[in-house]
């Protein structure tokens, strides 16, 4: 059965406690993002990241992104978190930055395309809550709680899951606006950003130089 807590200042080392047990367990959980409510897992747990992808109806092949805590676990996790692709995450993380790179071989994890993809796309989150988490729970798998394809959803009471396929829901409240992460990959050629979004493509110019435009 399903765990629903309200964020209150004075429970919140209590209710970040229960999300990290629910996670380590295997179950997934909702939480507040700044891009939106999201369905979040235990990045290892091929289980859990595949109840994400049934809750959202996402079609064959689609990854979750990857969400840490810290650059220090992200270059755990990444092998191409180097020179000017490090000094854009040190720039504009934890923040709206979504960098696509290439994993660290040998990783035990199935983030929805049978590890066929040698790229996956890696933020450190600026919600608070939300990285108070994941400072402790390590690298975790994240899609938007909704239906692919649809909004986020910005209202936890709306999120489209069955109490039996979410193990904890956190409330932060409304959300007034969703943002929109910037996507940058990485590539033997340099840095192309594939998709605008809250960083502009003047401000990642102006933090390293050689910067492409592209697409998704």
């Amino acid at each position: 059965m399903s765990v629903f807590l309200t964020l209150d200042s004075e429970e919140r080392d209590a209710t970040k406690d229960a999300v990290l047990r629910s996670i380590k367990a295997g179950s997934v959980a909702v939480l507040a993002s700044e891009n939106g409510y999201i369905y979040v897992a235990d990045a290892f747990n091929s289980a859990a990241v595949e109840r994400i992808h049934a809750i959202r109806k996402t079609e064959t092949g689609t990854a979750c992104q990857i969400l840490v805590g810290s650059l220090a676990t992200a270059l755990g996790v990444a092998r191409n978190l180097e020179s000017d692709v490090k000094i854009v995450a040190e720039k504009f993380w934890p923040g709206q930055l979504t960098l696509l790179l290439a994993p660290q071989r040998g990783l035990s994890w199935d983030l929805g395309d049978e590890g066929a993809l040698d790229e996956f796309a890696l933020r450190i989150p600026a919600s608070k809550f939300l990285l108070e988490v994941l400072s402790e729970s390590g690298p975790v798998a994240a899609a938007s709680a909704s239906v692919a394809g649809r909004p986020p959803t910005l209202d936890i009471n709306y999120v489209p899951a069955l109490p039996s396929d979410v193990g904890i829901y956190v409330d932060e409240g409304p959300i007034a606006q969703a943002g929109t992460s910037t996507i940058v990959r990485v590539g033997i050629s340099g840095l192309e950003m594939v998709r605008e979004g809250d960083i502009s493509f003047a401000q990642l110019e102006g933090v390293v130089s050689g910067i492409s435009h592209g697409t998704l």
